[in-house]
């Protein structure tokens, strides 16, 4: 039975369509233009096209599916919503790149020259990389839905509502700040994904805010993303016997390596990404993320505020399933998108481009976002979590 099976409850199709339309009033959010209600100027219904080459397969399906679930949603609210003007909707063209670069890049260009007025893309950082090149050459505004790639957001094409806890003073370094004294971890070991350059540069982050607080790396050890055997790494961390092990990891790494741990008796803290935020990997490491704790912008178990509630009690009712991380943000990327169109009033790419790099603001599960050069922003230090041995998250010091 699910963590938040308390959460549910039978709900008419009454209140789904209020939840929609509280949705698509909190999503509104500030632009450079009022736009022509998405109406292409003349009055007439519009369908606009937005593709989307998605992880549905693969080793990171985990993060994937739900992201496509959550862009989905969103779309279903805007389209029953009239968000976007009587009779305009938006058609999400989703297609699996099976976890290949190439297929992504590949997707992209025949979205694009199928007309396209936005792309979502990128959910992993090998992908962003590939893709940026691709997207800014196309002219087809892309919104990002979980690459966490330094220096992704490229106005006027590349946009992301990710939020990025490396940034400085973000939420990594209030994690460490909070934890690291209340822990009493005066020793580290760090684990990195060393073939992901959002993982090497996220590393970085940690290391100095460990640093920082006094904390002395014994070791920073490099693993591949397609590893699925952490006994050396284990070992390793076992013979030197840290007082904490800090992973700067994929979501599937970080549960096998949690596992590798634990099965070699380490039981002491874990502090790892919110890519752990995930029923499923809790499973897949066989109970070993125990004792994890992580951050997050959002979950659905611990959000307060108005959209975030709006927007689990809709998933629920959707997919019969409660929304993680990931589904959140498909379900933030695709109003974002929305959001441009409106805007522009028009499915013209460019229209769409210009109107999304006006975007200032947006209402969102996670909170108020703050966009400046194509990036978002939440000031807040998220929510604070732990792992229990029963596949139960609690308030990490709670």
């Amino acid at each position: 039975m699910s963590q938040f099976s308390s959460l549910r409850t039978v709900r008419s199709r009454a209140l789904i369509a209020a939840v929609a339309a509280t949705m698509v009033v909190g999503l509104v959010g500030c632009t450079s233009s009022d736009g022509g209600g998405g109406e292409g100027g003349g009055g007439e219904a519009v369908e606009y096209v937005v593709g989307f080459p998605a992880l549905l397969s693969g080793p990171a399906a985990f993060a994937g599916v739900p992201i496509a679930d959550g862009a989905k949603l969103a779309v279903k609210e805007i389209n029953e919503s009239g968000y976007l003007g009587e009779g305009s909707t938006i058609d999400l063209k989703i297609d699996d790149i099976k976890g290949d670069p190439a297929q992504a890049i590949a997707l992209f260009n025949q979205y694009a020259a199928d007309g396209a007025s936005g792309i979502l893309c990128c959910g992993l950082s090998s992908e962003a990389g590939a893709l940026a090149p691709v997207i800014t050459d196309a002219q087809t505004p892309a919104i990002v839905t979980s690459a966490i790639l330094a220096g992704l957001a490229d106005p006027p094409y590349i946009y992301r509502p990710v939020i990025l806890p490396s940034q400085e003073g973000g939420m990594y370094d209030q994690f460490i700040d909070t934890v690291v004294p209340a822990e009493g971890i005066e020793t580290a070991v760090i684990v990195v994904t060393a073939d992901n350059d959002g993982m090497v540069g996220d590393s970085k982050v940690w290391a100095a805010a460990l640093e920082r607080n006094g904390v002395e790396i014994v070791k920073t050890i490099e693993t591949s993303g397609a590893d699925t055997n952490f006994t050396q790494a284990a070992t390793e961390i076992e013979a030197l016997d840290p007082d904490a092990v800090i992973g700067s990891t994929l979501g599937t790494p970080s549960a096998l390596l949690a596992k590798s741990m634990r099965e070699r008796g380490y039981d002491k803290p874990f502090l790892t990404t919110y890519g752990v935020d995930s029923e499923a990997l809790f499973t897949t490491s066989g109970g070993g993320l125990e004792g994890t704790i992580f951050m997050s912008p959002f979950h659905a178990g611990f959000s307060t505020n108005e959209t975030a509630t709006a927007f689990v009690e809709a998933y629920e009712a959707e997919y019969d399933a409660v929304p993680d991380m990931y589904g959140a943000q498909g379900y933030t990327a695709m109003w974002l998108m929305a959001m441009g169109i409106k805007a522009a009033g028009s499915a013209d790419p460019e229209d769409v481009a210009t109107a999304l790099e006006g975007i200032t603001e947006q209402d969102s599960v996670y909170g108020p976002l703050m966009y400046e050069g194509g990036q978002a922003s939440l000031d807040g230090p998220g929510v604070y979590l732990v792992w229990q041995a029963d596949g139960i998250l609690k308030e990490w010091n709670d």
